[in-house]
């Protein structure tokens, strides 16, 4: 049994009744008949409640097609539903406490999309979840079929590397290819136990639960806690409550799974690069960079938009409520980097306006202090208010640049992490050597220092460590990308960046910035908003189905009615067929076959007085200067805040002049 047992085409194809792809067919026939029946993208809400509260059109109940369907009897379907019923009186008699802990932790191991801290979250909560004394989590191997020990754990876990369970083995295996947890009260009287495990791991199992991991009916592996701490057996409350924290664990694995493909997309990359010179490397990241950015926007676009959602639906004093908001200010952290990469490859401008430097010193800082182990010491001395002409989100990554390189020094020992913000006067005299700064012009400039009592570095390193993808740090560590950028920072703010390091006594680093006499831009005033809403029909049109689902949620709980279409030419199909049933369009950029642009003229020939939004996660070719000027009335990039897109939507329909929005 998983998670879903208690559902009834689980629990048939469990038994052997049906099998997956006739279930598979039943529900896409039931679907199809809630389409057919309340076509949801012509209802508003209240239609919606009206028509479901109605009994002349109920939708067939999944046993009802199977039997007409001839893939099993009413004899064989009485047991299913009697398990049914079984399952759902088991999860309603749930802990209370330890229902909401599981569900807790599924938000806390889903805060993270690096791959080692979730495998490492779910081992760690899992134990918590079960009472357990050790778990192990193995994902599958799509490929082959084996199972192959992600976490190890185990007096001999370090010789556990890529140890791979054959298909079927163990129990382990049984549940893998079964697809239903299995609790192993004694494990020297089940045959399906796989003595093997307890040699490689040096673990004595005496009980067991082992329960499928599966994101989206799709099983990516299998999780297992051994031997109850008190020493009893587990039982079916802990088997649902670890099939319900599975659930979330896959979903966070998946997650993890898809930023770390596209790490390896851009270190593939970078070893190309590095076989050019360091001009044609800097022209490959400028490509890259513009390459990557529409795909890298569009997931923040749907991360956002979903946490959005969540959030919605939740008391704003709760934790999740809370967890969520460090979601979202992350993301908008990746969007501002995405910027920040585009402006350093030359593809996007930098927006230089007077800050006050430590402002975002203590912003990145604060962020740091939560990622770095115990053992590292910060102290801070950043209260000089000196003002600077320079971009804010550049400063920052120059901050965290800096610091992350640091803790990486002094990970094996601690010690203190020293982080100061000082002006200082640069001049010409010579006999003043600690006001030379080589390459500076003289005048008053604000000093970044940050200082490590690390392992330090050597004369042949120290003459590197600015080179583009130069770097010490073993494979998956660093990009040899960072202190190149922390380099080309320094010298776009009209300041210098110097080094000092020996070999077991640390390193210092310092970046000047020119001071200027202007004070700082005022930070944005936030004041509370009604987000404007309405009433009318908006078709949005994206290739990307997550993003179009996050739209569609935003603009109904606005009042809006939305049809949604991931294919411009059916999108243009659709439209042609009643253009009047709609008051504005919304187009993705970049799509297949039709891009927006296209598919806006299209529109307007059709139409020519209806608004067109235009959105995009990242086009060298269109700005929104340019989007005006084909006939668009606003231009979106992406990812687009609540706010954004509800003014956005509301200021075109009423004919307001626009402004891109992000």
């Amino acid at each position: 049994m998983n998670l879903n047992s208690h559902l009834l085409g689980d629990l048939l194809v469990s038994m052997g009744s049906i099998t997956k792809d006739q279930l598979e067919e039943a529900l896409a026939f039931q679907q199809g008949f809630i389409e057919d029946t309340l076509p949801e993208t012509e209802l508003d809400r209240t239609e919606l409640i009206s028509r479901g509260r109605r009994p002349s059109c109920p939708v067939p109940k999944l046993g009802k097609i199977l039997v007409e369907k001839g893939y099993l009897t009413e004899g064989e379907l009485a047991p299913a539903l009697e398990v049914q019923h079984k399952r759902a009186t088991e999860l309603s008699r749930l802990d209370t406490h330890k229902l909401a802990t599981a569900l807790e932790v599924g938000f806390v191991i889903n805060s993270t999309v690096n791959l080692v801290d979730v495998l490492s979250l779910i081992m760690k909560y899992a134990n918590i979840v079960t009472d357990s004394v050790a778990s192990t989590l193995m994902l599958l191997d799509e490929k082959t079929g084996e199972l192959v020990f992600s976490v190890p754990t185990g007096p001999k876990s370090d010789q556990l590397e890529d140890i791979r369970i054959p298909p079927g083995k163990g129990v382990a295996g049984w549940v893998a290819q079964n697809e239903q947890y299995l609790m192993v009260k004694d494990t020297t009287k089940d045959k399906r136990f796989y003595n093997a495990v307890d040699d490689m791991t040096g673990i004595e199992t005496k009980s067991l639960l082992c329960v499928p991991m599966k994101s989206k009916r799709k099983l990516i592996g299998v999780l297992e806690v051994i031997n109850k701490k008190d020493g009893l057996s587990f039982t079916e409350e802990d088997a649902l409550l670890l099939s319900i924290f599975s659930h979330h664990a896959a979903i966070a694995i998946e997650n993890a799974l898809l930023f770390n493909s596209m790490q390896a997309r851009l270190e593939k990359e970078k070893l190309i690069e590095q076989k050019v010179s360091d001009s044609e490397r800097l022209r490959s990241i400028g490509t890259l960079a513009g390459g990557i950015a529409h795909d890298f926007n569009n997931i923040l676009g749907a991360i956002m938009g979903y946490t959005e959602l969540a959030q919605m639906e939740m008391e704003t004093d709760s934790r999740p409520y809370s967890n969520l908001s460090k979601v979202i200010g992350a993301s908008g952290r990746a969007r501002d980097l995405i910027s920040q990469i585009l402006t350093f490859s030359r593809q996007s401008e930098k927006i230089a306006k007077p800050i006050q430097v430590n402002l975002i010193v203590k912003e990145a800082l604060k962020l740091l202090r939560a990622s770095l182990p115990k053992t590292i010491r910060m102290i801070e001395d950043v209260d000089c208010r000196s003002v600077v002409m320079g971009d804010s989100t550049q400063i920052h990554q120059v901050v965290m640049n800096l610091c992350t390189n640091a803790a990486h020094a002094m990970e094996k020992d601690g010690g203190p992490l020293t982080v100061s913000l000082k002006e200082v006067q640069v001049k010409t005299d010579e006999e003043d050597l600690s006001l030379l700064v080589p390459g500076l012009d003289p005048g008053l400039y604000l000093c970044l220092k940050v200082e490590d009592e690390g392992k330090g570095m050597p004369p042949y390193v120290m003459e590197r460590i600015f080179d583009p993808f130069f770097t010490t740090k073993e494979q998956g560590r660093g990009t040899g990308m960072g202190l190149a950028v922390v380099h080309g920072i320094a010298k776009d703010h009209g300041g210098d960046i110097q080094v000092e390091s020996e070999p077991g006594k640390g390193s210092i680093f310092r970046i000047y910035f020119p001071v200027i006499e202007r004070d700082p831009e005022p930070p944005a005033k936030v004041e509370a908003e009604i987000v404007p809403r309405g009433t009318e029909h908006v078709m949005i049109v994206d290739d990307e189905i997550m993003l179009v689902d996050v739209a569609k949620s935003r603009l109904n709980s606005l009042g809006y009615r939305v049809t949604i279409e991931t294919d411009a030419i059916q999108a243009l199909e659709r439209f042609n067929q009643s253009p009047k049933s709609y008051d504005l369009v919304m187009t993705d950029m970049s799509m297949p076959v039709m891009s927006g642009d296209r598919l806006a003229r299209e529109i307007l020939d059709i139409r020519p007085d209806i608004p067109v939004i235009l959105t995009t996660g990242f086009s060298a070719d269109m700005t929104a200067e340019s989007a005006l000027e084909k006939g668009f009335v606003a231009f979106l990039t992406k990812p687009m805040g609540y706010g954004d897109l509800a003014r956005t939507v509301r200021n075109a329909l009423d004919g307001k002049p626009q402004h891109s929005g992000s």
